[in-house]
């Protein structure tokens, strides 16, 4: 009982600013061009973390089919989040990258960054979740390519 207390806050610390009321983020993961893999997303609840996958709350859905998947994330508090995605294809649990660190899995944001050159920032994949509301968020899977 008392690791089920600990567990249960220790989750609360994680998304610490948030209200009690909280509510559904619906997700769909546009791209997938072959069924077999694990859509694995890390959600982000402050701009300090962005990026660093220690401080993420991380989910896995499967990628049963081709084109698009959809999942969701039950008791999504008030706050701003952002969201980095990629496919595991070969379900090796890391997202694979070529000689010079570019990754050849289809990877995506909670929204469009402007550059593919570099890693978004916070402020332009960041967005907001309203209490006691559910959302719906596309992300568009891609592989990156010099064109």
């Amino acid at each position: 009982m008392k690791i089920v207390f600990l567990f249960i806050c220790s989750a609360m610390l994680a998304l610490g600013h948030r209200t009690s009321e909280a509510g559904k983020l619906h997700l769909r993961f546009e791209g997938i061009t072959s069924a077999g893999g694990t859509v694995r997303l890390a959600l982000y609840d402050r701009k300090s973390d962005f990026m660093v996958e220690e401080k993420a709350v991380l989910h896995n859905f499967k990628a049963d089919k081709q084109g698009s998947v959809t999942g969701s994330i039950e008791n999504l508090g008030t706050g701003s989040y952002a969201i980095a995605v990629f496919l595991d294809e070969n379900n090796n649990k890391k997202l694979d990258k070529n000689l010079v660190g570019v990754p050849t899995e289809p990877y995506g944001f909670s929204k469009e960054p402007p550059s593919k050159w570099r890693l978004p920032t916070w402020e332009e994949v960041k967005f907001d979740h309203a209490a006691a509301t559910d959302q719906t968020i596309v992300v568009k899977l891609k592989k990156w390519a010099l064109l």
